[in-house]
């Protein structure tokens, strides 16, 4: 199953929010599988312009089961469906960062060479646009995407119909890109960054940027030296990709960090006697700035 075709469950992330905001609003966060079905997809939503408007609802619902950011309970002569625990850990964990963490988690991605397995799709597209020069590659769009994928992944083969459309949406909606004009995208992960950051540091607290960068390429895994990143890595070096020095942080992450401290969430330093120094890199290779440190501001948990 690949979540990222629009013909397989998965793919359509609203009516994931649609789940989220009905068990949101339900006493105990939780519901028996017709209510929620009967509230989700009416019997009203099936329409002589939309014939399979009602059936994407029961599939996208077994879908985010299977990929478990929903869970399933027998309750008596029917069954409870709830937001997981495992990733709804935290009260108002907002729906795009449990998505994201449940999309990227181990058990959805145990064979990154394995198509159509899980949420591996999605996370080696994401890997792949985040490993890319953002200045080569000023947009993505469904005229390029395409182009881009037969580049760097040539095994991948994506279905320009079904799958093309999903994914650069469905990478702004996780917080990987930004978009820019009606169909068209920066590659940019500062909302997942945002996000995350607050639960990987303190407010107040400062760290080397080497820790930092471990911290969220741990949370991130599709970012600079993340188990994913590293692998896709591997791949697309194969065909032209090329690596930047150890001490370089590559043109997404750069952008991401630079508009953090600008909007006051970060302040980034450079300490004459510190060791461990890194590098933002912007067009054409040059160095934008050196980083030891990197700290939290209070206004970035928000």
């Amino acid at each position: 199953m690949s979540i990222i075709n629009n013909a397989h469950g998965g793919s359509q992330y609203a009516v994931l929010a649609a789940f989220y905001q009905v068990l949101k609003a339900s006493p105990k966060n939780t519901l028996p599988r017709e209510k929620l079905m009967a509230l989700c997809a009416p019997a009203t939503l099936q329409t002589g312009d939309a014939p399979d408007a009602r059936g994407k609802a029961p599939q996208e619902l077994r879908a985010w089961l299977d990929l478990g950011i929903l869970s399933e309970e027998p309750v008596g002569d029917t069954t409870e469906i709830s937001l997981s625990s495992n990733y709804f850990n935290t009260k108002n964990m907002p729906l795009r960062q449990a998505a994201r963490r449940c999309l990227q988690s181990p058990e959805n991605n145990s064979d990154l060479s394995s198509r159509d397995q899980r949420a591996v799709d999605l996370t080696l597209l994401a890997a792949l646009l985040l490993a890319l020069d953002v200045y080569n590659n000023a947009d993505i769009s469904t005229r390029n995407l395409e182009a881009l994928v037969n580049q760097f992944l040539p095994d991948f083969r994506i279905n320009k119909t079904n799958e093309v459309p999903i994914v650069p949406g469905y990478l702004n909606w996780l917080g990987y890109a930004q978009k820019i004009t009606r169909d068209s995208y920066a590659i940019d992960p500062t909302d997942a960054i945002r996000e995350e950051l607050p639960f990987l540091m303190r407010p107040g607290e400062q760290l080397p940027i080497d820790e930092t960068l471990q911290r969220l390429n741990q949370a991130l895994p599709v970012l600079d030296g993340g188990c994913y990143r590293q692998q896709v890595e591997d791949r697309i070096s194969l065909h032209g990709w090329q690596p930047l020095s150890a001490n370089r942080i590559s043109t997404s992450l750069s952008r991401a960090l630079l508009r953090l401290q600008l909007s006051g969430i970060i302040n980034m330093k450079a300490e004459s006697d510190a060791s461990g120094a890194m590098q933002l890199t912007g067009r054409k290779g040059s160095v934008l700035r050196t980083v030891t440190h990197l700290k939290l501001t209070s206004s970035g948990a928000r």
